[in-house]
């Protein structure tokens, strides 16, 4: 087992953005741009209720639509870790994959989790893309992905995955940019408090698409204050004419991680519900950071 070190993991790396006129790209932007209204919604899976320890469910996007992010609800307790939200373009059909799995105290009965799925009408001039990073595997207490967005194009949505964690390595998903917009995300994963002896892979994705006009794709970004307590919440909302498109969250104290990352409705969906938890009584105060991808 590794000895846990006290140090806070805190996302600070600052990127440039790059942002290009309707007129240099000789497109007008209104209609080039816009996801249609009223197209964006949210599509909900749960999984079944059992107790198997390790368990992968996927949301998939109405034909003819694209998946912008996603998000999470883990149901069944304190021990139960999310270890996957990953956002799937394929042939065929789009989707939202999520992975949770029991750490090494187990979870009593059965347990389950809802997967959220953002799809929408997409432009093609948006250019949507999906960009995966993996890093090599590691044995660290704990590590960070980062996939830039190509140039020219803005964070919409996020996601990341552990491979080989058993539950006791979770997942948090972080931006480079502490401002209205981001140009990559910095998946983020942390050993326990009383760390993990074999060696885990994390990959992060970042969903990208072109922005014509400014405002048009902006993240909003907070955070709840450390207290001392068993668990955190917060509720968020996009900027008044935006629709959310993706959600992350995570927290950087060992022992504590994402329980929830929820849209509060499925349909020109605005406003999320966050919360994080603490898998051993918490001796010392926690932090959560939350953020909403939304476009007009």
């Amino acid at each position: 087992m590794h000895r846990r070190s006290t140090k806070k993991w805190v996302s600070t790396a600052v990127m440039g953005i790059a942002v290009f006129a309707a007129q240099a790209l000789g497109v007008a932007p209104a209609s080039a741009t816009t996801i249609a209204p009223g197209s964006v919604q949210v599509v909900v899976a749960q999984i079944p209720f059992d107790n198997q320890p390790v368990k992968s469910f996927s949301a998939n996007c109405p034909a003819g639509q694209r998946v912008l992010g996603g998000g999470a609800f883990t149901v069944g307790g304190i021990h139960a870790v999310i270890t996957e939200m990953q956002p799937i373009h394929a042939a065929a059909g789009d989707s939202f994959r999520v992975s949770a799995a029991a750490d090494q105290f187990g979870i009593a009965g059965g347990w389950s989790f809802q997967v959220f799925a953002f799809c929408a009408s997409v432009p093609a001039a948006l250019g949507l893309v999906i960009v995966p990073h993996p890093n090599l595997p590691t044995s660290a207490l704990s590590d960070r992905a980062t996939a830039p967005c190509p140039a020219g194009k803005l964070l919409i949505g996020a996601g990341g995955k552990i491979d080989n964690g058993n539950g006791q390595v979770d997942l948090s998903l972080f931006t480079d940019n502490n401002g209205q917009t981001a140009t990559a995300t910095q998946a983020f994963a942390k050993e326990d408090v009383d760390g993990f002896a074999g060696n885990y892979t994390l990959t992060s994705y970042s969903v990208c698409a072109v922005q014509f006009v400014a405002g048009d794709i902006q993240q909003l970004k907070t955070g709840v204050a450390t207290v001392t307590a068993a668990n955190l919440s917060s509720t968020v909302a996009c900027p008044s004419g935006l629709r959310l498109t993706g959600l992350a969250g995570g927290t950087t104290e060992p022992g504590t991680h994402m329980q929830r990352l929820s849209p509060r409705s499925t349909s020109g969906p605005n406003l999320a519900d966050f919360g994080a938890q603490s898998s051993v009584p918490p001796s010392r105060g926690f932090s959560m950071e939350t953020t909403l991808f939304c476009a007009r």
